[in-house]
Parts: structure tokens; C-alpha cells; sequence
């Protein structure tokens, strides 16, 4: 039903919807269907009795805590900032023609505005919602959040029955209610029979009006807050790139498609050796060499990563990796600036072979082993580790050479790439490219910006090169040249570049004798053997092959996630005895297979591999070169010491072991310790 001046000067009208709520509370009518009342309304005291509250109920139910209040006036604070000078203006106007005009929030809760005295209780901090009161004005504007009207009985609460009240809500930006305000008057007993029927026509659109109007100021303001939050996030990031670019250790430089630089980080400053304040305005070509092809790309609009650049700065010649990155201007491809970006080639190539695996996992305290020999390899290496000097390992393959190298590096260099090489692996036509790099072009399937060789990516770090004795001879030249002057030119080069590497060489040859029979240079030789170290065999450790036996169990079950399982004696004798041709490599390969075969967590002699069982004879505690010399020296009793003392050390001072190993019995072994006088 729309409310017209007719039906609000109707007396039926009135006591039509009074008679209504007694009915609806009294559970006798439903208000949807009176034809009096509003469908809004009627749904908003539906909701107000399903609350639990009835017309006659207090409308100071329920207050705020002072801290619930001052936590609303915050909450608020730019509401009521705005809106207080706007309701001002109309508090005298209001107050003088029986009016109070109040402002609310979404939940109902009093913000600002003048009070009619309807009753003792303090209104300041009462909520008022369909919650505690019921159906109002503001309330349903909230719900609706258009401009609305209650006149009269249309109040739910029985005290607000001769009331008119007109709401609006305030709305943000996206549609949502800031707040409600709303225009009251209290209009007596029988309102219908006094000349008030304009009331209603006006107050709906003035209370309306001063709502918009403080909707616009909250949105003016909040689009202040906004431009000046852009701008103050602006301002933050140009900052903070600043920062970064002056953080990171690349040189970054914008230039024109001239080549004239606009700007740039203090590092792109320093790399080109010029006054950081006197950088803008110069020509980016004037410290490029003048084959550089940096600024054709510039020219030709292209994105370029990693192009090897010399930069000449003074009388130096320095190498980076440039990308270039073009700059459109808005709304065309016409270039409006580029971006260089000044790598150092050392540490992207750091990187590169940390990426590609080029590094050393192995420290000395990682080399498993307890035997005097290898104790005193370890030792050795120690101290040579201190040096700067070249290193030659000296070993069957299989021994641990490469953990050596790795060592050896870790503890001098550990910082700086570990490059390995192995010198019999690489195909004979490519093991030059592969040491030295090669300029572009330099032969057909080059890559077109070249590549660094392995000598120039173990700059400033270990270059390791196993197997040194099958490397050309034709390259051996070469190799001693780098060694001598600590530079290298790429294949298809001009320029030689500095390279700073400590030389870690492995060989199980004797290159000593390949000297000799003109298959390896002298003068490299000499060279690389200003350090030996000899990497002992595993048959010439004693009971270290059994700690690494287990070793190596161990962390092949904890890798693939199997409990660790335990050699039975009779299989520990089989690897003692056995003399592992193979080394090191051999005896993980072997533990991988047994624990891959092993039954409830123990290993036995039909787990091993069947290459431990083709020689059944025990091992020779001394070989035969040594018993050749030996025996122009010792007696027989004497030898016989020797080799029980060799049985011992492999056995790890195990009487079982041993007298297994020496084909004895433990009896006669015991025996012969005394007879030796043998501690052990």
C-alpha cells in the first residue's frame, strides 16, 4: 500500500494497523496480508517477533560497555567527522519544529544527533535494530538501503506509535551502507485529527538529500585517501627499486636508441670507471670495443640475454654478459629507451656450474677410513691443501681419488667452482673445445655467442682433471702454456683471458714411464707432480673394508628407505679375505647388491656378489714382490710375523677373522702370537 495525505489524515488508517499488531503478537492475523500495511514493514515485525520482541517491550534492552563505545566512535570516526558539521546545520531548524535528527550505523548503534525525550532511560548507547527494538526507519533503510518512511503505528514498539520517521542510508562507493540517518518527530495523540499531512511529503526527500550529500563528501574524501595512497605507494616503490638497484651486484643502465645513458645504478657507474654524477649524457659505444655488436641490437629493437661484452674502461678490457631489454613507446613499436643489464661472467658462471652439478660435496672429514695408510694419505692431503700448488693423486681406479679432489678443494677454495674433467671420458675431437671454449663461429655447430671452456669456468675456484695420462699429447703443450702464464684464448679468439685456478690432476698410471716411452711431456710431468699423494688400494687397508662395508650399507638403506642390515660373520670373513680388484667402487657396489638380497635384516654369504667367490684361496697377507724381498732380508719366522700382523690389521684384531684369513686355527693362531710376542 502506498501512504498517500489521504491515508495518513484517515483515522481508520491508524487504528487499522494498531488493531493489526494485537492480532499479529496475539498470533490471530498475519500482517502480510493486511491490506493496510506495508509488505517491508509487515516482513520486518515478522522478523522483530521471531527475535523475540513484542510492542510493548522497553527499547533500552540493550547498551554498550563504555569500551564497546569508544571502540564505535573509532570505528566511525570519518562518519561522524563528516556528517557532524552537515546535521549542525539543521540541528536548530530541527529542534525548534518538534524534530530530533539522528545518525546511526549498519547495526543500529546511535553515532550523533539530538534525542526527543520519550522516556528516563539515556538513548546514547542503545542499539537500536529488530534485534532489541524492532522495527524502525533507519533500520529498514539499512536493510533495504533505499530512503524509508514509517508513520505512526507502523513503529513496532507501542511508544514510537504516534511517531513519523524518515530514513536514508549513507552508501560508500560500492553500494554498501556507511550508516543511516534519520528524521523524527513525535506528533501527539490523534495525529490524524492535525494539520500535519505535509510532514510526510517532505521530510522523506530532505532526510534523503542530507544523506547523499554526506555520501558524497565521505566518497570525495575517500578518493583524497586513495590519490594520496597511490601516490604514496608510488613514491614507496620508486624508493624501493632505487634501493634494489643500488643492492644488487649487476649493473643496470637505461640509455636512449642512440646510445646516449639516462641513468644507471652505482654499480653500472663503477664497471664503466666513470663519476656516478657524471654518467648521464654519455655515450654508452664510447666503452664498448668497436666490433661490438650491442648497439646493432639496440638498433634492431631485439631482447638479448647473456651476450659476452669487453668494456673498456681506461686501459683495462673487462668481460661481462650484457642483456638488453627495448623499451616501446606507449601505443607504437617505436623504441623509446633500452635497458642494459651488466653481468659479472665469474659469477654466472659460479652459478651455471653449481646448476649443472659442477660442485664438491666431499670435506676430509667425509673420507671414511681408519688404516694407517689412509690416515696418512688424509694427513698429507691436509697439509697440501694450504698450499696453492698443483696436486697429483696417485691411485688404482676405485680408490677415492675424485673425494681427494673434492677435499682438497673444500678446503682451500670452497667458495669457488669445482670443475671436473675426465680426461679418458671426453671424445678425442672434443676435449679441446671442451678445455678451452670457443669463440662463435669458430666451427660449424658452435653456439652463435661461444662458449667458456672448463679452464675459464674454474676461475677463481679447483680445476680437477682425472685421468690427465690419456689427455693428446697435441694438448698437453697447451695445457702447460695456461699453467705457465694463467691465461687462455679460445678456440677461433684473439683475446687471452685470466684465469686464476688451483690444478687438482688423478691418474692410475705411471706417468713417469709414459715420460719415458715419450707418451706423456716431460716438462708437464714435472709440473703437475710438484705434490703426489698416494690414494692406497682398498686390499691394502686392512679392516677399513669393513667399516666401509657397513658405511655403505647404511646410507644405501637410508636412501631407499629399508632398515640398515647387518654382514653375518661368515660373510664379513668373505670380504676381508677377498682382494676387491675393483677398490672402493667395487665393495658399495657389491653392499648394494647384498642389502638388495638380504632376508630379515642380515646379510649371509649367498647374498654377496658370485665374483667374491670365483678365487676360494686365501688372500696373501704379503705379496709375492715383497716376499722376493723380503727373503733376502728375514728369515721364514720372520715373514711369518709379518703376515699374521697383516691378518690382524685386516681383521680388525679379530683371533676368528684372522686365523680364517690365514688358513689356520684359532689354537694354533694363539700360539703363535705368543710365539711372536704379538699385541694386539
Amino acid at each position: 500500500m502506498i501512504v498517500t495525505e489521504k491515508s495518513f489524515s484517515d483515522q481508520t488508517y491508524w487504528e487499522g494497523i494498531a488493531r493489526c499488531k494485537t492480532q499479529f503478537v496475539n498470533n490471530e492475523e498475519d500482517p502480510l496480508l493486511n491490506p493496510y500495511l506495508r509488505k517491508e514493514v509487515a516482513e520486518s515485525w515478522i522478523r522483530s517477533k521471531n527475535n523475540g520482541v513484542f510492542p510493548w517491550t522497553s527499547y533500552s534492552k540493550y547498551h554498550l560497555t563504555e569500551e564497546e563505545w569508544r571502540l564505535l566512535k573509532e570505528q566511525n570516526e570519518r562518519l561522524i567527522h563528516i556528517a557532524q558539521p552537515l546535521i549542525s546545520n539543521y540541528l536548530g531548524l530541527a529542534s525548534t519544529n518538534g524534530h530530533s535528527l539522528e545518525l546511526f550505523d549498519p547495526s543500529g548503534a546511535f553515532l550523533l544527533g539530538i534525542h526527543i525525550n520519550i522516556s528516563s532511560t539515556p538513548v546514547l548507547s542503545i542499539v537500536f535494530n529488530e534485534s532489541t527494538t524492532g522495527t524502525t526507519a533507519h533500520g529498514l533503510a539499512t536493510y533495504h538501503k533505499k530512503p524509508f518512511q514509517l508513520i505512526g503505528p507502523e513503529n513496532y514498539l507501542d511508544v514510537w506509535q504516534n511517531m513519523i520517521c524518515s530514513a536514508a542510508p549513507i552508501l560508500d562507493e560500492m553500494g554498501e551502507v556507511l550508516g543511516t540517518l534519520a528524521l523524527v518527530q513525535d506528533m501527539g495523540e490523534k495525529p490524524w485529527e492535525k494539520n500535519r499531512s505535509n510532514l510526510h511529503v517532505h521530510s522523506l526527500g530532505w532526510v534523503s538529500s542530507l544523506a547523499e550529500a554526506i555520501g558524497n563528501q565521505i566518497k570525495i574524501q575517500n578518493g583524497y585517501d586513495v590519490l594520496n595512497q597511490v601516490n604514496n605507494d608510488l613514491r614507496k616503490a620508486t624508493e624501493t627499486l632505487k634501493i634494489i638497484l643500488e643492492f644488487i651486484d649487476e649493473g643496470v643502465i637505461t640509455i636512449e636508441p642512440n646510445g646516449r645513458i639516462l641513468s644507471s645504478n652505482h654499480e653500472g657507474s663503477r664497471i664503466l670507471n666513470v663519476n656516478h654524477g657524471e654518467i648521464r649524457g654519455q655515450n654508452i659505444a664510447e666503452f664498448l670495443l668497436p666490433k661490438s655488436a650491442l648497439m646493432d641490437y639496440v638498433a634492431a629493437n631485439k631482447t638479448v640475454d647473456y651476450m659476452e661484452e669487453y668494456v673498456v674502461n681506461g686501459r683495462e678490457e673487462k668481460q661481462y654478459l650484457v642483456s638488453l631489454r627495448p623499451v616501446y613507446k606507449q601505443g607504437n613499436s617505436e623504441l623509446d629507451f633500452a635497458i642494459l643489464r651488466f653481468n659479472h661472467s665469474d659469477k654466472i658462471n659460479a652459478l651455471v656450474n653449481t646448476r649443472s652439478g659442477a660442485v664438491a660435496k666431499f670435506r676430509f672429514e667425509d673420507i671414511v677410513g681408519q688404516s694407517e695408510a689412509m690416515l696418512k694419505a688424509k694427513a698429507l692431503a691436509r697439509r697440501f691443501a694450504r698450499t696453492r700448488e698443483n696436486v697429483l693423486l696417485l691411485g688404482e681406479s676405485g680408490t677415492g681419488k675424485e673425494l681427494f679432489a673434492q677435499a682438497l678443494h673444500n678446503s682451500h677454495r670452497p667458495g669457488g667452482p669445482f670443475i671436473a674433467v675426465n680426461c679418458a671420458a671426453m671424445p678425442r675431437n672434443l676435449i679441446e673445445s671442451e678445455l678451452f671454449g670457443y669463440e662463435s663461429g669458430s666451427f660449424t655447430g658452435a653456439e652463435k655467442n661461444g662458449r667458456p671452456g672448463k679452464i675459464e669456468l674454474a676461475n677463481g675456484g679447483t680445476l680437477f682433471l682425472d685421468e690427465i695420462g690419456d689427455m693428446p699429447i697435441e694438448l698437453q703443450a697447451v695445457l702447460l702454456r695456461v699453467l705457465q702464464d694463467k691465461m687462455v684464448m679460445r678456440l677461433g679468439g684473439r683475446n687471452y683471458r685470466q684465469v686464476d685456478f688451483r690444478l687438482i690432476t688423478a691418474t692410475n698410471q705411471d706417468l713417469k714411464l709414459l715420460a719415458q716411452e715419450r707418451k706423456f711431456r716431460d716438462d708437464l710431468y714435472f709440473r703437475l707432480s710438484v705434490l703426489n699423494i698416494e690414494i692406497p688400494p682398498l686390499r691394502s687397508r686392512g679392516f677399513d673394508i669393513a667399516i666401509l662395508a657397513e658405511h655403505f650399507i647404511e646410507n644405501y638403506a637410508k636412501r631407499v628407505g629399508l632398515p640398515a642390515a647387518v654382514i653375518s660373520p661368515e660373510a664379513k670373513r668373505r670380504i676381508l679375505e677377498y682382494n676387491w680388484p675393483g677398490n672402493v667402487r667395487q665393495l658399495e657396489n657389491a653392499m648394494i647388491y647384498a642389502v638388495n638380497l638380504a632376508e630379515d635384516g642380515q646379510i649371509m654369504l649367498s647374498h654377496l656378489p658370485k665374483e667374491l667367490f670365483e678365487k676360494r684361496t686365501a688372500l696373501p697377507m704379503v705379496s709375492e714382490k715383497e716376499c722376493d724381498s723380503l727373503e733376502d732380508l728375514f728369515s721364514m719366522k720372520d715373514l711369518e710375523k709379518v703376515t699374521i700382523k697383516k691378518a690382524l690389521e685386516r681383521s680388525g684384531n679379530s683371533v676368528a677373522i684372522a686365523s680364517d684369513l690365514l688358513g689356520i686355527s684359532k689354537t694354533t693362531l694363539y700360539r703363535k702370537l705368543k710365539e711372536h710376542n704379538i699385541h694386539y
